[in-house]
C-alpha cells in the first residue's frame, strides 16, 4: 500500500548537510502548522517553537550539538528548537515534544527539504548539560525543556539506509511468538 504519508515515512532521512540557500517563508509557516497539529495528551499543547536563522546563534547552538550535527546545525538557514513546558503536560511532555518535532521533520521533507533530529534533552537536568546550554543562549524559561534541534534545509546529499524486516519488529499476542 502507498499513500503520500507512508511514502514521506519511508523516505525521509536524517540529513546533517545542507545547501545555505534560504526557506521559502510559505514552507516555514507549513512546518510550523505541522508542529502545531501534533498530537498531544489532553491537547494541552506544551510545546513552543524558536526559529533560528541568525547565523552567529546558529553557531553557538552548533557547539552544543554532537559532534557529527555541528556542521548541519551551521549550515542549515534555519533551526527549529522545540521545547515543552512541563507544567501544561506533566505526564507526557516529552511525547508531546517528539510528536510535534516528528511532524515538523515529516512536513519539510515533504516540501522537498531534508532535516536532523538531535535530542539534547537531559534526562537528569545535569548542569553544564547541552540542554541548559541551549535554554540558556536561547532565554528559554528554566521551567521549559528542549526536546529537540531540528536544521532544515536543501539536502547536499540524499544517503539510502536500510531497515530490519517487520518480521524481525513484530510478533504475535505475546512478547517473542513470531507473526
Amino acid at each position: 500500500m502507498t499513500n503520500p504519508i507512508l511514502e514521506a515515512i519511508r523516505n525521509r532521512r536524517s540529513i546533517i548537510r545542507f545547501e545555505t540557500t534560504p526557506i521559502e517563508e510559505e514552507k516555514v509557516q507549513a512546518i510550523l502548522e505541522a508542529g502545531r497539529w501534533a498530537p498531544s495528551w489532553l491537547n494541552k499543547q506544551p510545546w513552543r517553537f524558536i526559529v533560528v536563522t541568525d547565523q552567529a546563534i546558529k553557531e553557538n547552538l552548533s557547539e552544543f550539538a554532537p559532534t557529527i550535527y555541528t556542521t548541519g546545525v551551521r549550515e542549515a538557514p534555519l533551526c527549529i528548537v522545540v521545547s515543552v513546558d512541563p507544567n501544561e503536560d506533566p505526564f507526557h511532555f516529552i511525547e508531546d515534544g517528539a510528536a510535534a518535532t516528528q511532524n515538523m521533520a515529516l512536513a519539510a521533507y515533504s516540501l522537498g527539504l531534508g532535516s536532523c533530529w538531535i535530542g539534547p534533552f537531559s534526562l537528569k537536568e545535569e548542569k553544564g548539560s547541552p540542554e541548559e546550554k541551549i535554554k540558556n543562549a536561547l532565554k528559554i524559561p528554566k521551567t521549559h525543556r528542549v526536546v529537540s534541534l531540528l536544521p532544515i534545509g536543501i539536502p547536499r546529499y540524499f544517503e539510502e539506509k536500510n531497515r530490519k524486516t517487520l518480521s524481525q519488529l513484530v510478533y504475535q499476542n505475546k512478547f517473542g511468538k513470531p507473526r
